[in-house]
């Protein structure tokens, strides 16, 4: 039972319906077909001869619980939130077992740092069937990956693709795809996440913490589909774990490409789906530098697209210079890639971001001439993903961290089930690695550099 049930937290009650239905007196509506809608085409691409109306059950469950993440802003005083849901699915008995439910509140409950509960009614008409057999679905697939505009997915696909060939399938894990062909659509499958969710109102909650569920779970699904034995999480070592050990800011522990997640919901779809699925991190003890280093080595020519790929979750209203959107280039997302291309011994064009340079003497001298929307929450992004930076390099020879490495190691090696002295060893590389990356880096931007006095002054 979740300690969160024990707080005073903010609630909200979420009512799922089905057009022309009516939520309970105390619930917010989520109407199907409005608040969650599914783009047809991109549906048939999850379609084949084994389609069953649990995975469509299954993609509701995921968009009603972003509709509910995003529609309840977080406390300044308490993270967690508590959520009552209802949802109306085609197999009350098998959605309402309490094998399925433990599982998933288990998933969400550490993925969002939230009290979830759910209630599952039976749908009063069946939802369409798409059109199947469009999709060349591969009979032989080893594994599937999450495909995004991220260079951890880039690289991460183009390394494990020299190895597995057409036997690692791809999942699209955004709502665009204008970038497919209409001939490659038509046989393309997982070509895209096949809903979007529409509040009725301005997004209340920007954490997103529900995001790592949605991702892990069309994944799923679609090994489910195939057959597939295992899902590759691209991220690596600094991206899966740093946040879980080291939140940003004073944020709830972030899990969403963390083991300890993907362990929960491993039990979760076999819960539901009776499907055996392993989520493998194959650059868990590796530099996101080393991966992309390694990409180019790998792929050559193939790899020159790493530049185009986005770390950047600022908006384009926020990150936007002369009407052409950039990446912001302080935020810990951006902080790390940045850092990761220097340790690859690469470089970016200076219009990447909208922080031009980091070695100005000043943050508002760093930025792009034109930007002028400088916000004390862009400030406070970037030192957060500074002190992140910092305090991860710090983590190996620091006796006030020792607890921290000492915990983080137990939870891997419960989760990744290897043996303590293995997981130790990866982490104390991957914690030695980005150290080494991390100095190399502030000694490039000078002494004058605004990165180098925010450490000074924190440190």
């Amino acid at each position: 039972m979740s300690a969160a049930r024990f707080l005073d937290l903010k609630e909200l009650t979420v009512d799922v319906v089905e057009r022309g239905g009516r939520p309970r007196r105390d619930a917010r509506a989520c109407v199907l077909g409005q608040n969650i809608s599914f783009d047809t085409d991109i549906l048939e691409s999850f379609s084949s001869t084994n389609w069953q109306a649990v995975v469509y059950d299954a993609l509701v469950v995921a968009a009603a619980v972003e509709f509910c993440d995003r529609s309840l802003s977080r406390s300044a005083m308490n993270w967690g939130r508590r959520f009552h849901l209802r949802i109306p699915v085609h197999d009350r008995s098998r959605w309402s077992d309490h094998g399925v439910i433990g599982a998933l509140v288990d998933a969400l409950n550490l993925l969002t740092g939230d009290d979830w509960h759910f209630e599952f009614r039976s749908r009063k008409a069946c939802a369409a069937t798409p059109a199947q057999n469009r999709m060349e679905f591969p009979s032989d697939a080893e594994a599937v990956i999450a495909y995004s505009e991220g260079m951890d997915s880039q690289a991460v696909d183009g390394i494990v693709r020299e190895r597995l060939g057409r036997r690692l399938v791809r999942v699209r894990v955004g709502n665009n795809w204008r970038d497919i062909s209409k001939r490659e659509r038509a046989h393309l499958p997982f070509a895209a996440v096949p809903y979007e969710v529409t509040l009725n109102h301005d997004n209340a909650e920007t954490s997103a913490r529900s995001r790592g569920f949605k991702f892990s779970l069309v994944a799923a699904i679609a090994a489910y589909l195939i057959q597939a034995p295992s899902v590759i999480v691209t991220e690596s070592g600094q991206g899966a774990l740093a946040p879980a050990i080291l939140p940003v800011g004073q944020g709830y522990a972030d899990y969403r490409t963390h083991p300890t997640f993907t362990v929960l919901m491993e039990k979760f779809v076999y819960a539901l789906l009776g499907h055996r699925l392993r989520y493998q991190f194959p650059r868990l003890w590796m530099t996101k530098g080393e991966t992309l280093r390694e990409f180019i080595d790998t792929c050559g020519n193939a790899a020159g697209g790493w530049a185009k790929t986005r770390s950047c979750w600022q908006q384009s209203r926020q990150v936007s210079v002369a009407g052409r959107r950039r990446q912001c280039g302080v935020c810990a997302a951006c902080m790390l890639r940045r850092l990761s291309v220097h340790a690859a011994g690469l470089a970016e064009s200076q219009e990447t971001y909208v922080w031009e340079t980091l070695k100005a003497p000043s943050f508002e001298r760093g930025i792009a001439e034109s930007f002028e929307n400088i916000t004390p929450a862009l400030r406070q992004y970037a030192l957060a993903g500074v002190l992140h930076m910092e305090h991860f390099s710090l983590i190996r020879d620091s006796a006030q961290h020792e607890m921290l490495k000492r915990r983080a190691t137990s939870e891997l090696a419960r989760s990744l089930s290897e043996p303590l002295d293995v997981v130790s060893a990866g982490l104390e590389r991957l914690l030695k690695q980005h150290a080494g990356e991390w100095s190399a880096f502030k000694n490039d931007l000078g002494p004058r550099s605004f990165v180098r006095e925010w450490i000074d002054i924190a440190s």
